[in-house]
């Protein structure tokens, strides 16, 4: 079982404002300002790790339900259980999350410097360097 916090009224106020509040729909330097949100790392960790036993773990829709109310517990910083969620609801919110990032992971400009490197050099070695470099200024 995976543990991010616990819900008791007891251990809530002892961590109150300790687990970060993930915040959906804006930019991804501003979301991850001090760091990836630990309800966030932990869900990508579960899919990290149950994923590839899954079939279809990305196509496959979570249980909409157990995506609402696992965002809104994420959004507000409180504590989850998250043995309690499927991997496939952990890659819905996982999704959600990156499809509200406006202007994508990277961003328009850097977006568009990636896809000329990829139809113009052939040399895959190239194209990593690109990607490491945008990397390095997107976070």
């Amino acid at each position: 079982m995976v543990l991010c916090g616990n819900s008791s009224d007891d251990l809530n106020q002892r961590y109150r404002g300790r687990i970060e509040k993930v915040k959906f729909g804006v930019p991804i330097n501003e979301a991850f300002a001090h760091d990836i949100p630990a309800t966030l790392l932990v869900l990508l960790l579960k899919v990290n790790k149950e994923g590839p036993l899954k079939k279809d773990i990305w196509r496959a829709p979570g249980n909409q339900a157990q995506v609402r109310k696992l965002s809104h517990i994420m959004q507000h910083g409180r504590l989850v259980n998250i043995a309690n969620f499927s991997v496939y609801t952990a890659a819905s919110v996982i999704k959600k999350f990156l499809s509200k990032l406006p202007g994508g992971i990277f961003g328009m400009e850097n977006e568009q410097v990636l896809f000329n490197s990829a139809l113009h050099n052939t040399d895959a070695d190239k194209q990593r360097q690109v990607f490491y470099r945008l990397g390095a200024f997107t976070l």
